[in-house]
């Protein structure tokens, strides 16, 4: 059994799941029996994807790969609401401690720049802040998991895919750590 913390992941991941879970088992159904697609597709098209054994097996392997991607970036956009509410939060706490506080900016932050001017709003602005912070292993696989994503959600193109392609619970597991080590 999976083990997330972070309830609203957790909650993201388990619809996910059910729903890879009912379609993997409603796509075995197909191998060999080409008219059981009708019985999965809207009435509007039926009698489409049935009518040869390929267009079946093609139709589930299109369908399995759609809700994979969009698995992968709906548990991706969750991180990110957890991340970015975190990182409003913080923000404005620097914010005010550095306006009450500094009659300076704070020259030694590296990221100084994207706290007191507010410019991260992208997933790449809070890795760029995470990176030394926890371990590269992690860092690594959150970046492959960002990449995988920006691979699936813009198209396609102008990226190479991935070189590894994780599943949802490797995905889950990894953003609910990445949520611990940030709350932490």
């Amino acid at each position: 059994m999976v083990t997330i913390n972070n309830p609203d992941l957790r909650n993201t991941y388990l619809y996910l799941s059910t729903i890879e879970n009912i379609l993997r088992k409603e796509v075995r159904q197909i191998n060999g029996n080409k008219n059981y697609v009708d019985k999965i597709v809207p009435d509007q098209f039926t009698r489409i994807f049935s009518l040869k054994e390929k267009s079946a097996l093609t139709f589930a392997d299109n369908l399995t790969r759609t809700a994979y991607e969009n698995s992968v970036v709906s548990i991706v956009a969750t991180f990110e609401k957890i991340v970015f509410a975190k990182y409003r939060t913080s923000y404005g706490l620097l914010k005010r401690i550095v306006s009450e506080k500094s009659t300076r900016p704070l020259d030694y932050y590296k990221s100084r720049e994207y706290f007191i001017n507010d410019k991260i709003d992208r997933l790449s602005g809070i890795i760029f802040l995470l990176e030394g912070q926890f371990s590269s292993t992690l860092l690594r696989k959150l970046k492959l998991i960002k990449d995988h994503r920006n691979y699936i959600a813009h198209g396609k193109r102008d990226v190479a895919p991935p070189a590894v392609e994780l599943n949802l619970e490797e995905i889950a597991l990894v953003l609910d750590e990445v949520i611990g080590e940030i709350e932490s």
